[in-house]
């Protein structure tokens, strides 16, 4: 449904006074380090110790406090929490002792499992039945790079619909052996059956066969530790893409090669906490083709995202905020740059409702943990959102949709958290359930 203006605009006016108390400093107990009354005097040695797989050089970036240096107590206390970012550990302590009247400096680490291989079924809020394998390995090589494998058949319908096989490879490198410089690969293939159809209107059911090849090079701006900070990145990817016809006609839609370049930054400071996240994170990316690169398309767009984690009340409780906003003149194959609906962008909406060449999207959470159980939380979510095309853009036009949810964080493994949530849609008049091992955002 289209909400009225008055109701938008308390829905920004609650995100503004949210915003403004996320810049009030949060109070956090000083954490007991044992052996800190030996901080006295420079420390000489920094070791490591219950980090089976993750390499020695992968903790000593995260370090604010250094071999050599005048021992402090913030900077050790800093460095906890950094290892704690990375996500790969369950938990993180240090010590300081001596040996031979010379100050070492332990940090002790629990790591999770990082290597995943999971049997996928599962169904879509939609009805897709989907069917296959991942293998998921979060620190590969001990180094901290991301390798996922993908493998999947999906059908409508609760398996009596069409059929699609989509097929995908993604390596991730943050750092190179230290330095400033980073990676990412990505190859996809699909092939499935598709209705072509836009704004209401059937064209056509063809067979569509996509492949696509991405790489980006990542640099960390000067002074930042770790993977935390600063970074930009540009790549370029490539796909192509051709239909085979079964019926009908292919309408606006059209096969051919996409060829595109990429630029854009990102700023990373998220804390993980034992149940929780703090901290935001800001991104922005440039995305253009032209002929003249060799691509049949020719396409400019623009991708702006920010997300806020913002503690509350008690040790468990916190807001998340999630604002996008999506500028484009037109997008290749004969698409449209951006649509809305499903579990990952409006949850209550149906996946492709509406389409456009320009994306605004708000995702508000309110998580609580349970006091018994706080590896569980509840919520209440409300997303907010809307696509237009370029000559109908009216920003107090928004879509409106609310519910409540779970989560269950599962802390023996990395970047696994169970997700169910309950969506109203009050103009099909129905709740609409999403479960996923992956946090809204």
């Amino acid at each position: 449904m289209n909400v009225d203006r008055g109701r938008i605009r308390g829905c920004l006016i609650l995100v503004v006074l949210c915003l403004l108390s996320a810049t009030l400093p949060v109070v956090r107990a000083a954490d007991a380090i044992p052996g800190e009354q030996w901080c006295d005097r420079f420390l000489e040695h920094i070791e490591f110790s219950g980090n089976r797989v993750t390499r020695d050089q992968v903790l000593r970036r995260e370090l604010v406090q250094q071999e050599g240096q005048p021992c402090t107590l913030d900077d050790i206390i800093d460095g906890i929490q950094n290892l704690m970012d990375l996500g790969l550990f369950k938990s993180v302590r240090a010590e300081l002792f001596l040996r031979e009247n010379v100050l070492h400096l332990r940090y002790l680490v629990s790591e999770k499992i990082f290597f995943l291989p999971i049997p996928r079924f599962s169904r879509t809020s939609d009805g897709e039945l989907r069917l296959g394998a991942q293998l998921r390995w979060d620190n590969f090589l001990g180094r901290l790079h991301q390798l996922k494998i993908t493998s999947e058949k999906r059908q409508e319908d609760d398996g009596r619909g069409r059929t699609g096989f989509v097929h995908s490879v993604e390596y991730v490198v943050p750092r190179f052996f230290g330095s400033a410089f980073g990676m990412s690969i990505q190859a996809t293939s699909e092939r499935r059956n598709a209705q072509l159809a836009q704004d209401g209107v059937v064209f056509g059911e063809t067979v569509m066969r996509s492949r696509r090849a991405g790489f980006r090079l990542s640099r960390w701006a000067s002074g930042t530790l770790g993977v935390s900070g600063l970074s930009y990145f540009a790549g370029a990817s490539v796909q192509q893409r051709d239909y085979a016809m079964r019926s009908g006609s292919l309408g606006p839609y059209s096969d051919g090669q996409d060829i595109s370049l990429i630029a854009g930054f990102a700023i990373q400071r998220v804390h993980q906490e034992t149940y929780r996240r703090r901290g935001y994170y800001y991104s922005g990316s440039v995305n253009v083709a032209d002929e003249a690169l060799g691509s049949d398309f020719s396409h400019a767009r623009l991708d702006m995202l920010a997300r806020w984690y913002i503690p509350w009340r008690g040790p468990q409780t916190n807001l998340n905020i999630q604002a996008r906003l999506g500028l484009s003149d037109r997008a290749p194959f004969g698409e449209r740059s951006y649509e809305i609906g499903g579990g990952e962008l409006l949850r209550g909406m149906k996946s492709g409702t509406h389409t456009g060449n320009i994306l605004t999207l708000l995702n508000v959470e309110y998580l609580s943990g349970l006091f018994a159980y706080p590896a569980w939380r509840w919520l209440v979510f409300m997303d907010v959102g809307n696509v237009y095309l370029s000559d109908d853009v009216d920003l107090l036009n928004q879509h409106l949709r609310a519910g409540v949810g779970l989560r269950w964080k599962l802390e023996r493994l990395t970047n696994t958290d169970l997700r169910l949530d309950l969506a109203w849609d009050p103009q099909r008049q129905k709740i609409t359930p999403y479960v996923s091992t992956s946090l809204t955002f």
